[in-house]
């Protein structure tokens, strides 16, 4: 959890302030988009562009404010879109696994990798996209 008080890690803190919100939203809207999945193959590709361009964009700006993990999520998310673009249906596990790996990060302000607990649930979710993608 990061502290103000104690971390001065970020000079501008109403930027920092605008990244947590920002994310929250594009979180939110990944939800609302995952809830369209399968209804037909061209909502897909619909979804899967705008679900790749939120990813990208927490990705990037992950980056910003040293959230490494989140980015590392985002990069799985969108190399995993771009592998599934018209070639398999887009599979809800893996959405979802994605999805909230986005929030507990966000709710755990967890900065940086993680450490292992971070490489942990980043081969959880390489295993999750192999088993899906293969089926």
């Amino acid at each position: 959890m990061i502290d103000f008080q104690d971390n001065d890690m970020y000079a501008d803190k109403e930027l920092f302030s605008q990244y947590l919100d920002w994310t929250a939203d594009a979180i939110k809207d990944m939800k609302s988009l995952y809830d369209t999945v399968g209804l037909s193959d061209s909502t897909d590709k619909q979804v899967s562009d705008q679900l790749y361009g939120l990813a990208h964009n927490i990705k990037g700006m992950g980056a910003s404010f040293n959230f490494s993990l989140m980015t590392q999520v985002g990069a799985s998310l969108c190399d995993y879109l771009k592998r599934a673009e018209s070639k398999v249906a887009l599979s809800k596990k893996v959405l979802n696994a994605h999805i909230r790996t986005f929030e507990v990060v966000l709710e755990n302000r967890i900065i940086g990798d993680a450490g292992p607990k971070g490489t942990a649930l980043l081969k959880r979710l390489e295993t999750i996209i192999d088993q899906e993608v293969s089926c």
